[in-house]
């Protein structure tokens, strides 16, 4: 039986500042959260027209449609004392398969903590890129205290996210 491949999970690695989608991805999800609060420079995403349930409900959907079929099956925003089994549970995740497991009340809305999370990785320099299977991967981890987010994904899915929040409902 071969062996399963596993993701390296270690803020080590070089940051490429010169990888145009690096810039892109760090741009937006740094320095243009979409989060209220998180940034002078960005546009919030009810300024894009997310806002309300049913909006952030087709944002939700429309995010996880763009990303591999495995983020569909490892989404997992959690309360406090979820955390632990989801953590536990995306161990078996092996590369190049997508990941988002998250405090879910860190902000006003489920959506609003993920893309917190993952602004919170850039910010605190908690985050890697590697390459998996020829597909660069983002490894994201935000900790308070206590783990509150460890989300992997794939490199073309963060730019589609970027362009379906930017493109509104």
């Amino acid at each position: 039986m071969a062996k399963q491949a596993k993701y390296k999970k270690s803020f080590d690695s070089d940051i490429k500042f010169g990888n145009n989608n690096f810039q892109k991805i760090l741009k937006f999800y740094l320095f243009e959260c979409p989060t209220p609060g998180k940034s002078r420079r960005g546009t919030t995403f009810e300024g894009f027209g997310w806002q309300g349930t049913k909006q952030f409900s087709k944002l939700k959907t429309s995010l996880l449609a763009a990303a591999s079929n495995s983020l569909k099956f490892n989404y997992y925003p959690c309360s406090k004392n979820e955390l632990p089994d989801k953590f536990s549970m995306v161990k078996k995740v092996s590369p190049v398969d997508e990941y988002c497991v998250f405090l879910k009340t860190d902000e006003k809305t489920v959506m609003q903590s993920l893309f917190s999370a993952i602004r919170n990785a850039f910010a605190h320099g908690s985050f890697c890129v590697k390459k998996y299977e020829k597909t660069q991967v983002y490894f994201f981890s935000n900790y308070d205290n206590y783990l509150k987010a460890e989300i992997i994904l794939q490199e073309d899915t963060l730019i589609k996210w970027i362009d379906i929040i930017k493109k509104g409902p």
